[in-house]
């Protein structure tokens, strides 16, 4: 019998992980409409210098896997390699321009270029560290990753959140083999969703230089709830290539030496709520400039359905702030319960001593058997599966004195 975690793998930056706290935001706004309590929503300004006009704009929430680097003596153009990544115990602070409306200066492609993003910014600020994925809170279920990116903050409006990105090197590409978000909402609970990808997910190839492309295509089907009641499909196709370089001047440092990076994207995104359908289609240009010694140092996003790859107005405006290379230490959330499944075994881990029920629930959300119910000390723990299962989906519910989670899987045969 073999089983596997649902959705089969699949999440991406360039359209991303940020995706899925747009589609959080959109259930979200569909959930409360449902229980008839509707949120406002709170809206940021900052003054550009230009009148903003007063249509909305739905911008996606670029909580992003880097491309990062570590220091390398360049040539006038910076070539970079899996040799030249920051090591474990990095840290970093990005700064996010929240308006609504944001104007930008994308420059155009070759070099030398000179961008200029050293304005003040107000608005989110996202921190992030790159970690040891045995320190992480699934990185049981990727063996084979050698580091992990973590990004915590606001994922959007009040919803704070983490993410944990999963990654392996070889000699010419850097993959995420996996990653976990993890995020909070009043009426749906704790939101936590497990990515083992199948095939591994392109960040980019090596050695990254001018003209160096790539492509990317997912496909993934989530469930935000035990029943099945909210899902979410995504299918997604993107295509990278580094177009320019040069000088990138930001509230940090003037860095000299940098490559830019083109992504475009298109995504569609289904919503199932009570089984009704609603679909968000997204087509976005994104660049992300990386220098030497620090990652990525700026990223932009454009607006939705834009076409003129040297757009002037902006979703996403984020730039870094500051950075070290710092004592290394676990990036668990101390509060948090943890829950995945590989292969025939299930685990799990809880912050501390607790009373813990895990139970087993079939497609129609009815409890089959109760795999644990008693007291366990805080840590890592798991369990086998019941070997029984007839080919079908599947949910596992973890509850403790004062959280729950729940995960989906397939048996297959």
């Amino acid at each position: 019998m073999s089983r596997a975690i649902l959705p089969p793998n699949f999440w991406d930056e360039s359209m991303p992980s940020f995706l899925v706290c747009q589609v959080i935001r959109y259930v979200k706004n569909q959930v409360n409409r449902w229980y008839v309590c509707r949120l406002d929503k709170k809206r940021y300004t900052v003054y550009t210098g230009l009148k903003p006009k007063e249509d909305k704009v739905m911008r996606k929430i670029a909580l992003l896997p880097f491309c990062t680097f570590a220091a390398l003596p360049l040539a006038a153009q910076p070539v970079f390699t899996a040799d030249d990544l920051p090591p474990i115990g990095y840290e970093a602070e990005y700064l996010s321009d929240t308006s609504e409306y944001i104007i930008v200066d994308v420059g155009a492609t070759g070099g030398p270029q000179t961008w200029d993003f050293s304005r003040e910014v107000f608005g989110e600020s996202t921190p992030f560290e790159v970690l040891d994925p045995n320190t992480t809170p699934i990185g049981f279920l990727f063996p084979d990753a050698e580091f992990v990116y973590h990004l915590a903050g606001t994922l959007m409006d009040t919803l704070s959140g983490e993410i944990w990105q999963y990654y392996k090197t070889t000699s010419t590409e850097m993959l995420m083999v996996g990653d976990y978000i993890e995020s909070y909402h009043p009426i749906l609970d704790s939101i936590k969703i497990t990515h083992d990808y199948e095939p591994d997910r392109m960040n980019s190839v090596f050695p990254l230089q001018m003209g160096a492309q790539w492509q990317d295509f997912f496909h993934t089907v989530d469930s935000l709830d035990p029943t099945g009641v909210f899902t979410i499909e995504t299918i997604s196709s993107s295509s990278s290539r580094v177009d320019a370089w040069g000088t990138v001047i930001t509230p940090a440092d003037t860095f000299d030496e940098a490559l830019r990076y083109i992504t475009y994207d298109t995504t569609d995104i289904i919503v199932r709520i009570m089984a009704v359908p609603d679909t968000i289609l997204s087509r976005t240009i994104n660049y992300t400039w990386v220098a030497a010694g620090v990652g990525p140092v700026a990223l932009i996003s454009s607006l939705n359905d834009e076409t003129n790859p040297e757009f002037d107005k902006a979703s996403t405006y984020r730039v870094l702030n500051g950075d070290s290379v710092g004592v290394v230490e676990s990036g668990l959330i101390k509060s948090s319960l943890h829950l995945g499944i590989t292969g025939d075994n299930v685990y799990f881990s809880v912050p501390h001593t607790d009373e813990v029920r895990l139970d087993l629930y079939d497609a129609t959300g009815r409890r089959m058997s109760a795999l644990y119910h008693g007291v366990l000390q805080a840590g890592n723990h798991n369990l086998t599966l019941p070997t029984d299962l007839a080919q079908g989906v599947y949910f596992i519910r973890l509850r403790t004195s004062g959280a729950s989670l729940a995960t989906k899987f397939v048996v297959l045969d």
